[in-house]
């Protein structure tokens, strides 16, 4: 993803799927073509994903880095597995619970005397692709197998889970974007996009009705949100951080979004609509990063109690 957060506020009609899901797949594929033409250091991380192998992490961990030249590096810190022994590692799509297909195979680990390995397993741009056609949208796990001897975890990734916007008595909780029309009491995130303190775009959004976004579809209305410009709004994560982003631009009356593939720095993009359908231009609130402070668990862990609306 390119650096920068979005948040999106929407109207009553913001939520008209069809047509959104078919902006956001424009909007991707854009994303994915700029990333090929900005030049970025090898060593720039996309995304980070972690796993804690065994009951508790009783056989280690393991951490993913996707790099925005297109390749990962796999790092496996494993310990009380089957001694000598040599375990395929797989990452799937869906859950330990529910395997999906394989998306990638790394190269084998084989374990020490006393059940040990500790090692980086690189992973081309190719097999990168095949990983991301699902890590966009859905979830991943790791897999180890050696025989019966078999580990599977799931590989999680830092994300939004609360924004709030004091100067505006906005507090939402944030969950995933739905892939129908999204519901009311909640703000949402685009899964094709980047997360707080990724670089490119991170995108909130939700509905511009009273108790969501409509204060900022309100102050946007006044000289063009001049008084917004400095206002502070905090992006609450699931590793209990509270990422502070303050506005720098208003953007009234968009008609596209495309504008964002651009991007080459972290931003926060909040949007919503201006109008009851999805046929209105949308209301686009740019900020950047200014700090990351440390936040409780319940703080940064608000009960999602989405609604249909």
């Amino acid at each position: 993803m390119l650096p920068g957060t979005l948040v999106i506020v929407g109207g009553p009609g913001l939520g008209e799927c069809s047509s959104m899901r078919r902006v956001l797949a424009l909007f991707l594929a854009l994303i994915l073509l700029a990333l090929a033409a900005v030049p970025v250091s090898a060593d720039t991380v996309r995304r980070t994903w972690r796993a804690s192998i065994g009951t508790s992490g009783a056989n280690g961990t393991a951490t993913l880095w996707a790099y925005l030249d297109g390749d990962a590096r796999l790092l496996l810190n494993l310990h009380g597995l089957r001694p000598a022994a040599t375990y395929a590692v797989e990452i799937r799509g869906g859950s330990c619970a529910s395997l999906g297909s394989v998306l990638t195979r790394a190269q084998a680990a084989t374990m020490d005397a006393i059940g040990g390995f500790y090692g980086y397993r690189h992973l081309s741009q190719a097999q990168m692709n095949d990983v991301w056609t699902v890590a966009r949208k859905g979830s991943i796990v790791i897999r180890l197998a050696s025989g019966t001897s078999v580990r599977c975890a799931t590989l999680a990734f830092n994300r939004a889970t609360r924004v709030r916007i004091p100067a505006y008595s906005i507090d939402l909780p944030v969950i995933p974007g739905p892939s129908g029309y999204p519901p009311c009491n909640v703000a949402m995130y685009i899964r094709e996009l980047s997360q707080p303190r990724e670089p490119g775009v991170t995108m909130i959004y939700s509905h511009a009705r009273r108790g969501m976004f409509l204060p900022l579809l309100s102050a946007s209305k006044i000289n063009n949100g001049a008084a917004m410009i400095g206002k502070l709004v905090y992006v609450y994560t699931s590793d209990s951080k509270a990422v502070v982003y303050k506005i720098t631009q208003v953007r009234r009356h968009v008609s596209s979004i495309q504008s964002a593939f651009g991007v080459t720095s972290e931003r926060l993009w909040l949007y919503t609509s201006e109008g009851p359908n999805f046929t209105y231009p949308k209301l686009v609130i740019v900020a950047t990063r200014v700090k990351i402070v440390s936040a409780t668990y319940s703080a940064s862990h608000p009960k999602p109690r989405p609604v249909s609306c």
